[in-house]
Parts: structure tokens; C-alpha cells; sequence
């Protein structure tokens, strides 16, 4: 198989219009190949091309493997597979006439800046973030973990993209078997190509949930080595800024990335400020709508002639006043996320102000409905990663409002929280430190304590190394 490897490589590649192929006799005979369109040309001469034209005594491949080379990253290929893997991500092959080869890493480095993500924005902080090269993402994680004990694995997935994974983690710190476990699923993917870190999310929720993500997502260094500190594992994506860690906790979708950079005091009430928005959000248009049809007698007497003055002449029953309120912010909000910058802004003002301005004076809707379905939209946006879930339990605990009055928007709330309270994410129950409760990792809840009194690892999230500091 060896002596036709040569052979096989230049039939696999024999319609490729970027395919270079070189011979050059160096003492023996060698053949040269890259990809134009993937290799940096500055490399390929540095690194292979100008080391074999000054030589012409090497007795073999193996020789100029361990004394011609100059390319930082010089490897082996002992199988057609991985000669034709590595060809694609951008090296240079060099082949002897026994069928030996050798890759030599020259990949083109065609990548943006890194600067602040739009999502993670902070007021103090760093300001970098991840970009769509792997390389320079492990490079960012290893300028803040300068120890030995930082490792990551390199896993090739997708049969026709051969995406690169890095599977991350701090050696002393993670538990063996939730590395492991991770690095076996995303072996196993068997699919044609990956194109974003959402695909290995997909893979890496083994249960398949159905509402609520359980799979860390961060566009910040600082962030994934601070999860990697308490023992998650990160994984990176070649071609993605987003981050994926593990286990995942809810409680971190109400942490931000500055709460670790301000006073805990007010870290603790702009966490609780989130919750309360989240919550309000989800209940204030179910409450609106079954307090009018069912328990009206438990709003103020003054406050429930005020509503029925403003509805008394709305076409439609208060259930589907909101639904119809409901369903027109999330049209506007999906139209505004793919409408370019500009035009988006437009967009909002003319459908939030104007649009609602007009359906109240017109007198199709009511002004408490739309201004409950404007602050209830808001508020979703608190948690900007979970908008979209969100939005939908608001909707089906509007129609049980509607339908089903107080007590069936209770029972729906006991069953969503029953539901979340069974998960799980990688040996950490999902609601930690709440459900099950877990006093230590308060420390890090909706009330934080000051980051040097923090000296325990969280005991939810799986890891050797319990101590902190001290």
C-alpha cells in the first residue's frame, strides 16, 4: 500500500484546479504537493521548497524528515487518509518514490481581528474574543493558562469538511471521565460536514432536550478559562467564534461576563433584576389575560375599570388581544434580525411606535395589551441566548391563561420547573445550586460573594480538585 500512495493521492486529487505538484531531486527523488488555495506560497518555499533545493546528499525521506525540514509542525503520514486530510487543511505533502510521506504544516492564516464579540460586550474586562480559527482560539486560552496542566485533544470530524475539534480542559482540575465521555461522543459523529459549533452541540446533548439548551456557549477567553478553572471542559470549532463548555448550569445563563469585574453588591442585584425580568416575562401576559377572564375579582377595583374602559371596544376576546400582541413583536423581532443594521433600526421604530400607535387609536387593540407585550419583549432580552425558548413558553402560558385561568398557569410553571429540575448535564444536575440545593455554590448564585472569598470549586460541576486557593 505504501508504494502506491503516491499513486492513489494524485488519483484522489486528480481533478482538483489548485492541486501543485513539484518533483525535485534533493540526493533522491521527492514530489512536492499542495493546495494553492489553502497553503500560504511564503511557507511553502520557506519551509519545504528552499531546505530541498540546498540539498542533494539525503539518503531518504526519513532524513530530510529529521534534518531538512523547516516547518515548525513536521509530521509522518503513514495512511492515504490522513495525507489527503491534511492536504485539504492546507499542508504540504512530500512524497519519496517508496511511497513515504511527509506533511509539512503551511496553512494560510486568512482570519479576521480578534476584537470584542457583539454579544459579550462588558464595561470592564477584557475585550478580545474567540475568532473562526482554532489555532489562534487554543492560542488565547493558552496565554491565560501558562501551565502544563492545560491539554487538548484534536479530533477531525465530518466526512467530507474534516472540521478540526479541540476538546480543552485544565488536567488537574477536570474529572477524567467527563473528558473522556465528551471526546468519545464527538468521535462517534458520523455526518457529512460540521459548519458551526452548533452542530457538536447537537451531538453533545445526549437526551435530545427539547426546550432548554444544555450546552455552554461563550465568544470570550476569559469567560471559558474561568468555566475551565472550576472544571468544565471546553471545546472549539474550527470555523467558529462560539465556544462551546461543559457541563452547563441554567444559573449561568443569569450570570454575565462583567459580573466578575464589578462589586458584588451590585453584581447581586443586576442578577436578581435578570431573574425578576425573566420571570415577569414569561407570566405578566398569561396573568393579564386569565385575571380578565377568569379572576377578575382579585384586581383592583379602580385598576379593572381603567381595563375595561380601554378594552371595552377591542373586536377581539382578551386571549387572542395578546396572542395577536404577542406573535406581532416576535415578527418584528425576527424581521429586524435579518434586515441589515440600518434599515433594522427603522424597522423597530416604525413597527414598535408606529404600528401600535395605530392598531390602539384604531381601536383593534387595547394600550394595556400592547404595552404588557412590549415590556414582557423586553425582558426576554435579559437572557439574549435564550430568547427564542423563552418567547415560546410565553405563548402556551398565555393560552392556558386564557384557557385554563390562575391555577392552570400555576400547574404549567410547577411543570416546567419539575422538568428542568430533572435534568441533567454531564453528572450536574441542571438546576444547581437550587435543585437540588448545594450551600457551597451559593457563593456563585443570585447573591455573589467576593471573588477572594470564593476559595471552594463549585461542588455541582464535576472535578478533581475541590480547593480553589488556600
Amino acid at each position: 500500500m505504501k508504494q502506491n500512495m503516491l499513486t492513489k493521492f494524485m488519483q484522489a486529487t486528480s481533478g482538483d484546479e489548485d492541486v501543485r505538484v513539484r518533483k525535485i531531486e534533493c540526493g533522491i527523488s521527492v514530489t512536492v504537493v499542495c493546495m494553492d488555495t489553502m497553503s500560504d506560497d511564503g511557507k511553502v518555499s520557506s519551509y519545504v521548497l528552499q531546505p530541498l533545493a540546498y540539498i542533494n546528499e539525503a539518503t531518504g525521506l526519513t532524513d530530510i524528515y529529521t534534518r531538512l525540514m523547516a516547518g515548525a509542525t513536521c509530521t509522518k503520514v503513514t495512511s492515504l487518509e490522513k495525507a489527503l486530510e491534511n492536504y485539504s487543511n492546507g499542508h504540504t505533502i512530500v512524497f519519496d518514490d517508496d511511497g513515504n510521506a511527509v506533511s509539512v504544516d503551511t496553512r494560510t492564516s486568512l482570519v479576521r481581528a480578534i476584537a470584542e464579540p457583539p454579544t459579550s460586550m462588558v464595561l470592564r474586562g477584557p475585550r478580545e474574543g474567540f475568532v473562526e480559527d482554532v489555532k489562534i482560539n487554543i492560542t488565547l486560552l493558552r496565554k491565560r493558562l501558562k501551565t502544563p496542566d492545560f491539554k487538548y485533544v484534536n479530533i477531525s470530524v465530518g466526512k467530507y469538511t474534516n472540521t478540526a475539534v479541540s476538546v480543552c480542559y485544565i488536567d488537574s482540575v477536570a474529572d477524567k471521565a467527563v473528558v473522556d465521555d465528551i471526546i468519545q461522543r464527538i468521535s462517534a459523529i458520523k455526518t457529512d460536514g460540521i459548519m458551526d459549533s452548533s452542530y457538536i452541540a447537537r451531538y453533545l446533548d445526549k437526551n435530545k432536550t427539547l426546550l432548554f439548551r444544555r450546552v455552554g456557549i461563550t465568544e470570550k477567553p476569559d469567560i471559558a478559562v474561568a468555566k475551565m478553572l472550576e472544571g468544565r471542559v471546553a471545546i472549539i470549532v474550527d470555523g467558529s467564534p462560539m465556544v462551546l463548555t461543559l457541563p452547563y448550569l441554567f444559573m449561568e445563563d443569569i450570570q454575565s461576563p462583567g459580573d466578575y469585574y464589578e462589586n458584588s453588591t451590585m453584581t447581586a442585584l443586576s442578577r436578581t433584576l435578570r431573574f425578576i425580568s425573566v420571570l415577569a416575562s414569561l407570566l405578566l401576559p398569561a396573568l393579564y389575560v386569565c385575571l380578565q377572564v377568569y379572576n377578575y375579582q382579585i384586581i383592583p377595583i379602580k385598576f379593572l375599570i381603567t381595563l375595561m374602559n380601554a378594552s371595552e371596544s377591542i373586536p377581539f376576546s382578551p386571549l387572542s388581544e395578546m396572542l395577536l400582541v404577542l406573535i406581532i413583536f416576535d415578527i418584528l423581532r425576527e424581521a429586524n434580525l435579518r434586515m441589515p443594521s440600518a434599515v433594522g433600526i427603522s424597522l423597530s421604530l416604525v413597527g414598535a411606535i408606529v404600528l401600535g400607535d395605530a392598531a390602539v387609536k384604531a381601536g383593534l387593540l387595547g394600550a394595556p395589551a400592547v404595552m404588557i407585550g412590549a415590556l414582557s419583549g423586553i425582558g426576554l432580552f435579559t437572557l439574549p441566548d435564550n430568547t427564542l425558548v423563552l418567547s415560546l413558553l410565553r405563548l402556551l402560558l398565555t393560552f392556558i391563561g386564557g384557557t385554563m385561568g390562575l391555577l392552570g398557569v400555576t400547574l404549567a410553571m410547577m411543570a416546567v420547573i419539575f422538568y428542568l429540575a430533572s435534568l441533567q448535564s454531564n453528572k450536574s444536575p441542571f438546576l444547581a445550586p437550587y435543585a437540588p440545593a448545594v450551600p457551597q455554590d451559593l457563593q456563585d448564585g443570585l447573591m455573589q460573594d467576593p471573588v477572594p472569598s470564593m476559595k471552594k470549586r463549585p461542588r455541582s460541576i464535576s472535578n478533581k480538585n475541590k480547593t480553589r486557593r488556600g
